[in-house]
């Protein structure tokens, strides 16, 4: 028991700091959201279906209604990526990690609804730090703001990530994450298509070569790894301790795209780190 909890652990950590150089893309790569995440869907979904076929399992899962949740979790993710992407092009990498990482507020509320279990004070408590990390990065909240445009495209993507990973876990959990996610990865790619004939697509050997990493590495690698996690441990936890995430995230802007944060970034940043920090020692003391 104690083995398999912390190589849950082990892979969550290793998962977001794989999935927190994504958003270094949206900077990478001059395209529009929609076509960058179209074009990480199409080969992450190539790798993951590959796979399924070497493993010979399935590509479809056996009952209709589990195919429904399927379409519906991937439309969620679509959502997620592209507002995530939008978000860092618009304001800045800080903004856009730290301001989707509300998610954990959005999953505190709705977790009880769905699995009929009481909200814990503690994990109300964590939640307003977060909702008060947010006024920090944004007090006075104005559309021709471009920080607050990042911060309400954050909180989009945030809101569709919290309901992806709950309808993941509910109706899908019984099944191998990399089928989930070639699923979810599937559904975004058809639906972001349109884009390919709207903007010039990929044009340099560079361009390809950051797509596919993106696609296969920081995508299908990472996020089957990220899915495991959601489906053995608490969602609620899942969210709180991925909090970490920003930290990475800016820390890597920093290094590769010398984008500073602003002081009122490492106040929330610093804000949810700890909100992450107390929900990860929690994880540590009690049996899941």
């Amino acid at each position: 028991m104690e083995e398999n909890r912390l190589r849950n652990y082990i892979e969550l950590q290793l998962s977001q700091l794989i999935i927190s150089g994504n958003v270094l893309f949206a900077h990478l790569l001059s395209q529009s959201p929609s076509l960058i995440t179209w074009g990480r869907t199409f080969f992450a979904s190539l790798v993951l279906g590959g796979f399924l076929l070497l493993r010979k399992r399935p590509l479809l899962f056996p009952h209709k209604k589990e195919n429904f949740w399927s379409l519906c979790s991937g439309l969620l993710l679509a959502l997620h990526w592209v507002t995530f992407f939008a978000s860092a092009q618009v304001s800045s990498v800080a903004i856009a990690v730290v301001t989707l990482f509300t998610h954990p507020v959005w999953t505190v509320l709705l977790e009880p609804f769905h699995f009929k279990t009481r909200i814990k004070p503690l994990d109300v408590v964590m939640s307003l730090v977060v909702l008060f990390a947010m006024w920090i990065l944004v007090p006075e909240f104005q559309l021709s703001n471009k920080y607050a445009l990042g911060v309400l495209l954050g909180l989009t993507s945030a809101f569709a990530l919290a309901f992806r990973n709950l309808w993941t876990k509910i109706h899908l959990s019984s099944h191998p994450s990399s089928t989930v996610l070639f699923h979810q990865t599937v559904v975004c790619c058809v639906i972001l298509t349109p884009s390919i004939f709207l903007e010039p697509i990929f044009k340099t050997e560079k361009e390809w070569f950051l797509v596919i990493l993106l696609g296969v590495f920081f995508t299908a690698f990472a996020h089957t790894l990220y899915i495991r996690a959601v489906f053995y441990m608490k969602v609620k936890t899942v969210a709180l301790m991925t909090t970490v995430q920003p930290v990475y995230s800016s820390l890597l802007a920093w290094l590769l795209l010398k984008e500073i944060p602003r002081g009122q970034d490492l106040i929330g940043g610093v804000l949810i780190l700890t909100a992450a920090l107390v929900e990860t020692i929690r994880y540590q003391r009690r049996k899941e």
